[in-house]
Formats: structure tokens, sequence, C-alpha cells
């Protein structure tokens, strides 16, 4: 019987613990904020999100090469090279096929352009050092209701739909591209 009680003593005593480190957190919260606590009001470091307009479609769509390459193009095939110019060529050549005619697209790759990479198809292969930075400068750049990104990265996808970008699955995107 001393045994319990001691255990349940000692539990009691742990909550009541965390209980004033709560209250105290909250108090000190509400009396820096007059009195407001901060879950009734937006989070001062975010920045405003556009909202995405309905029935609009997005008229630049920006792809997350090597990403969309591993995600859903390449379901089930070798992957030992996946990241030269054949597979590139590939995904472009799908891409020329969009369904939407009056779209810009552009699939980025990390890297430098290889040599003889100028193709006249649709799609604009872009080479960055960085994908991830080049498109999130792209997005800052413009209307985020004319911005589609396609990307399975969820880092990548989460900093865009906080700008207010539309998000687009690679097989998504790849399901709207005619083969060429």
């Amino acid at each position: 019987m001393q045994a319990i009680r001691s255990f349940l003593r000692g539990v009691f005593e742990a909550a009541g613990i965390a209980a004033l480190f709560a209250a105290g957190g909250l108090s000190y919260a509400a009396a820096l904020g007059g009195g407001v606590l901060p879950a009734a009001r937006p989070a001062l470091y975010l920045p405003p999100v556009a909202p995405q307009q309905p029935g609009i479609a997005p008229r630049v769509w920006l792809v997350d090469g090597y990403n969309v390459l591993n995600v859903a193009l390449l379901g089930g095939r070798e992957r030992g090279a996946w990241w030269t110019g054949p597979f590139r060529d590939e995904l472009l050549g799908r891409a020329d096929g969009f369904e939407e005619e009056g779209a810009e697209i552009f699939v980025v790759f990390d890297g430098s352009m290889p040599p003889d990479s100028e193709r006249a198809g649709r799609a604009r292969p872009v080479f960055a050092p960085s994908a991830d930075e080049w498109l999130l400068a792209q997005i800052r750049a413009r209307d985020p209701a004319q911005v589609a990104l396609v990307t399975a990265d969820r880092k990548l996808a989460a900093r865009a739909r906080h700008r207010g970008v539309e998000v687009i699955a690679p097989a998504a995107f790849l399901a709207r591209c005619r083969a060429a």
C-alpha cells in the first residue's frame, strides 16, 4: 500500500509541475500579447497567403525535373543512370505534350547545362545549381494564381503552398501529358 501511495504521489507531483509550466507559459504569453493568447491571432512571422482563385488555370508550370523523373516517370525501370540525357529528354518530350496549349512549362534540373542540350520543344529545360532555389525564386517573382508547381518534394511543396501556389503530384501532371 505504501508503494502505491508513493507512486501516485510521484505521478501527481509530475503532473502538477507540468501544469504549472503550462499555466506559467500561457500567462506569460498573455501578458506579452496584451491579454490575448497567441492562438487568438495569426502568427506575426508568416506573410499573408493569397488564396487560389477558383476557375483560374495556372499559366506557368514549374516542374521539379529530377524529382518527377524519380517519382513518376521511371516507375519500375532501371535507375542506374536516371540523371542522364536520355531520361531528361524523355521527361521533356512528355512535357511537350501537356494538354493545356497556352501554358508555359519550365522543367528544372539541378546542375549545369550539358553541351548539346538545345531543343525546339515546348517545354523549356532549365539547369540551375539548385533546382529548388530556382523554383522558389520564380514562385516569388510571379502571381501565385498563375503558377503550378509539379513536385513530390514535401519541403518544396510546403514552401510553395505557403505562397499560395498550387502543387501538383508528378503522376497527375504526367497523366495530363499526351505521348509526343
